[in-house]
């Protein structure tokens, strides 16, 4: 939502103070699951994000994901956060929202003079590492599919089928760089 197209000052003001209350709280959250400060701040960040993009709607992130959880049963939290690789495709469209979501994430600040969008890509990825999330897309399949045997080629052979269904989400319209299916395709296969 915070970076979408249709974003607004509203949607802006929820989705940093989602970005606050979630980023400053889910590692000591996933650490500890009975802290009960760190737990509802990531309840009260929930609904801000809720309200975030139910104003401004979401992008190829939660356009991508969505078939990854219908196809194979991955978790949509997990398949929003292994697909890092999208930040690093916007980040020709940043402009200056990288830094800041980058401050809300990462456990070490940046400085505008010093900081570049692609470290974004970088903090999300600690981030999954540090919370248990898998490092790519294949990974959160195979852990999704417990045990099943799944093949690479099995995975590759869903992915224009999934392009197909995320391109007639309305989230691909407010993504902030514009994209085509053969963008998506390219994006599914560098998440694997």
């Amino acid at each position: 939502a915070y970076v979408s197209t249709a974003a607004s000052p509203f949607s802006d003001a929820m989705a940093e103070k989602a970005m606050e209350l979630i980023g400053g709280n889910i590692r000591r959250f996933v650490a500890r699951r009975t802290d009960l400060e760190a737990a509802e701040a990531m309840l009260t960040g929930s609904l801000f994000a809720g309200i975030a993009f139910s104003f401004a709607r979401l992008g190829n992130v939660h356009a991508m994901s969505h078939p990854v959880s219908a196809f194979f049963n991955v978790a949509h939290g997990v398949a929003n956060a292994v697909l890092p690789v999208i930040a690093e495709y916007n980040a020709l469209a940043d402009h200056g929202r990288y830094l800041k979501i980058y401050n809300y994430i990462s456990p070490i600040l940046a400085y505008e003079d010093e900081f570049e969008p692609l470290m974004l890509m970088d903090a999300i990825r600690e981030l999954n590492e540090d919370i248990g999330i898998p490092e790519d897309l294949t990974t959160a399949i195979r852990q999704a599919k417990k045990g099943e045997d799944i093949s690479d080629e099995e995975i590759e052979s869903k992915i224009d089928a999934m392009a197909d269904d995320a391109m007639k989400s309305g989230n691909i319209a407010v993504n902030p760089r514009s994209s085509r299916k053969q963008d998506i395709v390219e994006l599914y296969h560098k998440a694997l």
